[in-house]
């Protein structure tokens, strides 16, 4: 302000305090505005979820379309695991194969000892009790990607022992 402007005054004379106008006007604007700031960052993070999403299907969608040639890498390195010759050479040759597989997104899955589920196994021999078993040997290796079961394993099963009481029994 100018020496020679007068002092805004508030109804009966005193100056009207200026810092308070101020924040006062810009606390009603950011009122107003708020809302739709709260709307666009929804969005923008609903936006993001679905570009998370798709980059999945994006990665599935190819994994599928890599399966005819990950199958049939699986079932060269079976082939190989039963030949009998050079244990180096041999075992050389293994890694690679299962490296190009984990490369595109692949992992061989099923062990001896874990439980048996008939998405991840196919039950060759043996039986479970009431859907419960475990893998008692492992016949072939399955193929997974992305948490897909490609190939599942082949397995031999058997029923999980149940304690007297009905509860499953703890390995010692």
């Amino acid at each position: 302000m100018s020496e020679g402007s007068p002092v805004p005054t508030a109804g009966e004379g005193s100056p009207v305090p200026t810092a308070d106008a101020i924040r006062q006007a810009v606390h009603d604007e950011l009122d107003q505005v708020m809302p739709h700031l709260v709307i666009a960052l929804k969005r923008d993070r609903a936006f993001s979820a679905l570009e998370e999403r798709l980059r999945v299907a994006e990665r599935r969608l190819e994994a599928r379309r890599e399966r005819p040639v990950a199958v049939e890498l699986l079932r060269v390195l079976h082939r190989l695991r039963h030949l009998d010759f050079d244990l180096a050479v041999k075992a050389a040759l293994d890694q690679e194969l299962v490296g190009v597989l984990a490369k595109a997104g692949y992992e061989e899955i099923g062990e001896v000892g874990e439980p048996f589920d008939p998405v991840r196994h196919q039950a060759l021999d043996g039986a479970t009790s009431d859907g419960r078993g475990s893998v008692v040997e492992l016949y072939a290796t399955g193929l997974a990607c992305s948490g897909e079961v490609t190939v599942p394993a082949q397995v031999r099963v058997a029923a999980e022992p149940a304690s007297p009481r009905g509860e499953e029994v703890q390995p010692a």
